[in-house]
């Protein structure tokens, strides 16, 4: 889950920003943010931690929302 930090200070690899919708915008930042990545990492493994959160807890926590698709 951990986002490939390696072109972070080139201008270029931010050049997509202006394009991006609202919701593409939010998940750039939330991806980078290392409590959620801690979180959503905790949740995955086979044995989480007892005060692991679960998916619809994660969801909740985090504000993420999914369309369904019709």
């Amino acid at each position: 889950m951990k986002p490939d930090s390696s072109e972070w200070r080139s201008s270029q690899a931010y050049d997509f920003i202006s394009d991006v919708t609202p919701d593409a915008l939010a998940w750039e930042f939330l991806r980078r943010n290392p409590a959620y990545q801690r979180e959503f990492a905790d949740m995955q493994q086979i044995n989480p931690t007892p005060n692991s959160l679960s998916p619809n807890e994660l969801r909740s926590q985090w504000g993420l929302r999914f369309s369904s698709k019709s």
